[in-house]
């Protein structure tokens, strides 16, 4: 099976259009986390300062924390830190969302598995092929929680 979504580096697109769209956003963090972390888990989330980042950031928070997965948003950081800040609060999944050098009319999904590196094809394809179905929305009592980290001068805030 071959990869509809996901290329060399994440998921990327022009905001707007499929398959960057909050919907979309919603049902990959949705599949993400029913593949990677079924029984929940701790997802860190980073973004580059692009605007349409904070709309793919809240949809993303959404469908993992549906999913039953804990949220950390980081806010704006580069690619590498967010890989490491993966490793360093001992996250099961960290994200990206940023288009790199790409105009600001695009954006992207990238993710990294807990060691903060990129995540395999195959795991790849196991996502795609959970998108085929619905986001889930898990009971009350089962539903993750968010939470933004600040970071002020070498120190966090929780």
């Amino acid at each position: 099976m071959s990869k509809n979504f996901f290329g060399t580096d994440g998921v990327r697109g022009t905001v707007g259009n499929d398959p960057m769209t909050a919907d979309f956003s919603m049902r990959l963090a949705s599949a993400a986390a029913q593949v990677l972390v079924p029984k929940g888990g701790t997802v860190v989330i980073g973004k580059d300062t692009r605007l349409s980042g904070y709309m793919f950031e809240s949809a993303l928070e959404a469908g993992f924390v549906a999913a039953g997965a804990d949220v950390l948003l980081l806010g704006p950081l580069p690619t590498p830190g967010i890989a490491r800040l993966t490793q360093e609060f001992d996250a099961d999944l960290g994200v990206v969302i940023s288009a790199s050098h790409n105009p600001f009319f695009d954006n992207g999904i990238k993710f990294f598995d807990r060691t903060g590196s990129k995540l395999t094809d195959e795991v790849e394809k196991k996502i795609e092929e959970q998108l085929k179905n619905r986001a889930i929305t898990l009971e009350s009592q089962s539903l993750g929680k968010a939470k933004r980290l600040r970071f002020q001068r070498y120190r966090t805030v929780f």
